[in-house]
């Protein structure tokens, strides 16, 4: 599935005004021009996959609430063992739900990890 880029557009939008950052600062974030990032924003230019995480970083927000791809959170398993603190635990699960939305984003664009 491919990604509609104007509501991707819009999307990054919303979420960069509700968080209260400036297209300045959202563009400075991921290294970009202004122009650059203005397409990003109207759906023209393609969000790559390190720059959606920066400006979810950015923007306080998980990649999901950008992409609008379902959060993997509800879908994914995991079993590990710990002494009873969950702290570990908890900062592993948002590691991997970070890494399995960017992986979801990434398979919409067409982008494929190949082992060799």
């Amino acid at each position: 599935m491919i990604l509609d880029m104007p509501k991707l557009g819009l999307r990054v939008r919303q979420a960069r005004e509700a968080a209260g950052i400036s297209q300045d600062e959202a563009r400075k974030a991921i290294n970009v021009s202004q122009p650059t990032y203005s397409r990003i924003e109207s759906g023209d230019r393609v969000l790559k996959g390190d720059e959606l995480i920066q400006l979810a970083d950015c923007f306080g927000v998980r990649a999901a609430a950008i992409t609008g791809l379902p959060e993997v959170r509800d879908r994914a398993r995991f079993a590990a063992r710990t002494d009873g603190d969950n702290s570990p635990m908890d900062v592993m699960r948002e590691r991997l739900y970070a890494y399995l939305e960017l992986d979801a984003y990434l398979t919409s664009q067409g982008i494929t990890g190949s082992m060799r």
